[in-house]
């Protein structure tokens, strides 16, 4: 939209005589801030997370408040969660128990968009020197599906915050987090179009060797709105389609495919299946500055050979680290 209307005005300017040299200003401005950056955001978008970031506190304080079995977690919003540890029971791709385990998982997502509001669920795989953890966190009235234990102490771990204390601080860099141990980054996967459709879409991140943890956060969308949802999607892109066709411009191989995958959505919605809007962040930490950049090059270069598109979150880390917390505060 930047685009069109920056060479509408520049047009404008061109054809027409005693113009105002605003116009002119207006329309290169336009152009400017509708030219790509690193990082998959455009001029424009930039200038403003920059101006945000100028002129809001940088200070964090992510608190947490024993609830009898479940946790109180107070950031940038406030939350009531239970966590949950996966049990895990030695290779799980050779026993086939990975496959029961995501079948469960789906079928709690469509019991939780059958009870007629909005759920959310989120995954953590916690990565340390020692091995890594799965935790599962739900509402505080929800029930985790077979195959996993209540363990409040992995949401401690998860956050970060130590047995002897009850919150931690955190101060907002451009591009990091410091933490009373180090410094931290969370980046997050936008786009999983490129990926391949034979392996696991993270696997490659899990594998990573710089102790990345990952965070799955599910939005899971009430019955009746889902569907609504879904056929409005299906509605704008054949509307679009067709009036990108009208005024002479070839769909490519790309729009047909979006279609054709929103179409497949919108009939497993309307077969039953639940609908999920999905988030993933990458959290990578580190004891210096200089391991944290050599890190984040190695999660985003293996993200990237598996054919996900990774967003740096560059003046938005405390926001972000907030998405990232299990039960998502904010998300």
């Amino acid at each position: 939209m930047l685009t069109i209307a920056g060479l509408g005005l520049l047009g404008d300017w061109i054809v027409r005589s005693k113009t105002s040299p605003v116009e002119l200003a207006a329309g290169a401005i336009m152009l400017v801030g509708a030219v790509p950056m690193r990082g998959g955001l455009t001029g424009g978008e930039l200038l403003v997370i920059a101006a945000t970031y100028r002129t809001r506190s940088h200070w964090l304080s992510v608190a947490m408040v024993p609830r009898g079995s479940a946790w109180e977690l107070h950031a940038r919003g406030d939350v009531t969660i239970r966590g949950y540890e996966l049990q895990h029971r030695g290779r799980l791709d050779l026993s086939g128990a990975d496959l029961d385990n995501a079948q469960r998982l789906s079928e709690m997502a469509v019991g939780l968009s059958m009870r007629g509001e909005t759920g959310h669920v989120s995954l953590h795989v916690n990565s340390t020197p020692e091995g890594a953890s799965t935790l599962m966190t739900l509402e505080a009235d929800a029930l985790a599906c077979e195959g996993w234990r209540e363990s409040p102490q992995l949401v401690r771990e998860v956050v970060g915050v130590e047995a002897s204390e009850s919150s931690i601080r955190l101060l907002e860099r451009w591009a990091y987090l410091r933490t009373g141990g180090g410094a931290l980054r969370v980046l997050r996967v936008r786009d999983f179009s490129a990926a391949s459709s034979g392996r696991a879409l993270l696997e490659e991140l899990q594998q990573s060797s710089t102790g990345a943890s990952i965070a799955l956060h599910l939005d899971v969308v009430e019955g009746g709105k889902a569907q609504r949802i879904a056929a409005r999607a299906v509605h704008r892109m054949g509307s679009d389609g067709a009036a990108s066709r009208a005024a002479g411009f070839r769909r490519t191989a790309r729009s047909v495919r979006a279609l054709e995958r929103v179409g497949q959505r919108e009939e497993l919605v309307a077969s039953g299946e639940a609908l999920l809007r999905i988030g993933v962040f990458v959290t990578v930490r580190a004891d210096t500055i200089d391991e944290l950049r050599a890190c984040t090059k190695e999660v985003i270069r293996r993200g990237e050979q598996s054919g996900l598109r990774i967003e740096r979150g560059v003046g938005r880390q405390l926001a972000w680290y907030c998405f990232q917390l299990p039960g998502g505060p904010g998300w």
